[in-house]
């Protein structure tokens, strides 16, 4: 395997589709919070929660996202 500098790599992702970077971005995001138990507690939490006062809408979901 040729080692790649992290140059090489920011432009082969820079030359990828928008799917295949956000396939990427998804694999970097995992990665990154694999090993942070405070992150795996925190989706533990939010994925057993079955208050529904608690669950937004598909709507409310989107509107929470293009705020950030």
């Amino acid at each position: 395997m040729i080692p790649m500098s992290v140059e090489d790599i920011k432009h082969s992702i820079a030359s990828l589709s928008a799917t295949e970077q956000s396939e990427v971005s998804a694999f970097l995001f995992r990665l990154r919070h694999a090993s942070d138990p405070d992150y795996q507690e925190c989706v533990a939490s939010r994925l057993s929660d079955r208050d529904t006062a608690h669950w937004l809408t598909p709507e409310e979901f989107e509107h929470k996202l293009d705020q950030k």
